[in-house]
């Protein structure tokens, strides 16, 4: 029985010649390679002249786009092949001669269009952020969510303390308009006017500086869930990320094979640190009374006593925040829960009397794996009077590059009712990074970091 007729389109790999008359060459499309195998005795068949098969010949060149036409076959050694029943037609010319490899990572960053071609993990990386990126959608809307899209563009950046990009519009040319940091006062809007289940997946944008795992523009998954506290926000993101990792692990167990999976554990329940007794067992000694004016200072005298150098900016937040980076943080190879941070370091977040350290703290968490924060969850602050309170608190730590103020605004909205609520949010190239492997957020970002994409303005690195 005859082989049915098929045609493939793709990009030719490589080109081998095996004699005037005989021609192999790879074709590679989404991943999978076949050979092509052009043999002149069999083209003739088919009208092919002698003067055409050399033209073809010719011209063909690594990197070039080609339709084939032919009957499938296997090889004695079992790849995939497609004799050639006519002369393949060129669909799309590479023009540059493209190179076997590419190692040099800035001329990498510079040509990621080449990239992309020669190395299978840069391909692959992104590959698994969209599977992730789909799975976070999938459990969310199983679990009973609705996807929402919130304004990127206001007057006010909301939702963190951070610095905001700052632009204009031709409609409001007397105005600033903001980028947003986050978009957590939108989405609890939404819960105010009856969306119990709410999520949004987006960018969000910080003018802050970048490193191996900041960037200014990164994607957020940020979920708020009614009448949830932050014991059940701990084991959704427990269920949540031990699915998440086992889908990944298949993933890169069969297609995505040039990537490494990570030795994580995710069972669960996860490990869990207390903010204060951590900290305070760490360093032998007790903190005092955060809620004291004097607070900020004896705090300080303890980083003079531990020899530790003080943040650029001593407000109590980034004492405290710096504790937590020495002490607390590097216990936390496999995924670890940080619980009940300082009031004053979750101004969003519901706050209560700790019963051991008798200090007021936040009923928050943020998980930490391979010592890295990758997901912060707390219970909501639904009290308009409180959360006034905690805005003018975080006024009295404000820094030049801080643009903490009172959102009169979000005020307002907080006194028609917000249910109780918990909230959760990650990063997803910070997911990405753990589950694929790499070290860099720049590899989780299709075409680099801010100063990549600005740098291509700037200069061209011939391949």
């Amino acid at each position: 029985m005859d082989s049915p007729m098929l045609t493939l389109i793709g990009r030719v790999n490589s080109i081998r010649v095996a004699g005037p008359k005989l021609i192999f060459f790879d074709l590679l499309q989404d991943g999978y390679c076949v050979q092509g195998l052009c043999n002149f005795r069999v083209l003739s068949e088919a009208g092919v002249t002698s003067s055409g098969f050399k033209r073809f010949h010719q011209i063909l060149r690594r990197g070039d786009i080609i339709s084939i036409t032919g009957i499938p076959h296997k090889t004695v050694r079992g790849e995939l092949s497609v004799v050639l029943r006519e002369l393949p037609s060129l669909l799309s010319p590479c023009l540059r001669r493209l190179p076997t490899d590419l190692h040099d990572r800035e001329t990498r960053i510079r040509n990621r269009h080449v990239d992309f071609l020669l190395n299978p993990q840069t391909v692959d990386v992104l590959r698994l952020k969209a599977e992730i990126v789909q799975f976070l959608r999938q459990y969310l809307l199983q679990c009973g969510h609705i996807e929402v899209q919130t304004p990127i563009l206001a007057e006010g950046a909301g939702g963190a303390v951070a610095r905001s990009f700052v632009t204009s519009a031709t409609e409001f040319p007397d105005r600033k308009i903001r980028l947003r940091i986050a978009p957590e006062l939108w989405l609890k809007r939404m819960v105010i006017g009856g969306f119990e289940r709410v999520f949004e997946i987006g960018p969000s944008f910080r003018n802050e500086g970048l490193d191996l795992t900041h960037n200014p523009e990164f994607t957020t998954c940020e979920y708020y869930r009614t009448y949830t506290d932050i014991e059940e926000l701990m084991r959704m993101t427990e269920d949540m990320l031990a699915r998440l990792a086992k889908h990944a692990n298949k993933l890169i167990s069969s297609s995505l094979v040039s990537l490494k999976a990570p030795k994580i554990d995710f069972c669960h329940p996860f490990k869990r640190v207390d903010f204060i007794p951590g900290i305070e067992a760490a360093i032998n000694r007790r903190l005092p009374n955060l809620l004291l004016p004097e607070a900020e200072s004896m705090v300080a005298e303890i980083f003079q006593d531990l020899s530790l150098p003080l943040p650029a900016t001593p407000t109590l937040p980034h004492l405290l925040d710096r504790l937590s980076t020495t002490y607390l943080e590097p216990q936390c190879q496999q995924p670890t829960f940080i619980v009940h941070q300082p009031e004053c370091l979750s101004p969003l977040a519901k706050s209560f009397d700790h019963p051991v350290v008798n200090q007021r703290v936040s009923a928050r968490a943020e998980l930490f794996v391979n010592t890295q924060e990758v997901a912060n969850m707390y219970e909501e602050e639904n009290s308009p009077f409180e959360q006034r309170q905690k805005f003018i608190e975080q006024l009295s730590y404000r820094t030049e590059s801080d643009e903490a103020g009172i959102d009169e605004n979000y005020l307002e909205a907080l006194e028609w009712g917000l249910p109780p609520t918990g909230g959760f949010g990650c990063g997803v190239e910070r997911l990405c990074m753990l589950l694929s492997g790499v070290s860099r957020i720049g590899d989780v970002l299709s075409f680099g970091t801010l100063r990549n994409v600005v740098s291509l303005r700037r200069g061209h690195t011939t391949l």
